[in-house]
């Protein structure tokens, strides 16, 4: 036998084996397996921060391109309204060519009923030449 088994058990053998065996191994797979989680968490929270940096990235360049939908949005509602009253402008002027077309067209369905009252005028007048002559003839 082994020249340790021949001390007797005790609680200072047992401390002094605890504190020289036991422990020293207790701490370094406590130290390792902390040591393990600290580097996981460590790159878990790299991971995280790594996906927020790209988020803040895509969120500022998100930003910039929205302004510039913005921008042109705004030109486009510009040109939307300047389209718009262009329109109306040009509704107003065909309304105009409109009523002086109906008015000329008018103009020229009543000249013909003017060149048949002309006419009729002349041959009342030509009537009323030969009625005083017819007149004239039977007073003497």
């Amino acid at each position: 036998m082994s020249p340790m088994s021949d001390q007797p058990i005790t609680l200072g053998v047992l401390t002094q084996f605890h504190r020289e065996v036991i422990l020293p191994d207790v701490q370094r797979i406590v130290g390792e397996a902390i040591a393990a989680s600290e580097r996981r968490m460590q790159a878990n929270f790299d991971a995280i921060f790594h996906k927020l940096d790209k988020l803040e990235t895509e969120y500022e360049l998100l930003k910039v391109g929205l302004a510039r939908v913005e921008g042109r949005l705004k030109v486009l509602e510009t040109q939307y309204s300047d389209l718009l009253a262009g329109l109306h402008r040009l509704e107003e002027r065909l309304a105009r060519v409109e009523r002086n077309v109906d008015e000329l067209v008018a103009a020229k369905e009543k000249e013909p009923l003017r060149a048949e009252v002309a006419d009729l005028r002349a041959r009342v007048d030509s009537l009323q030449a030969q009625v005083r002559t017819l007149d004239k003839r039977l007073d003497r």
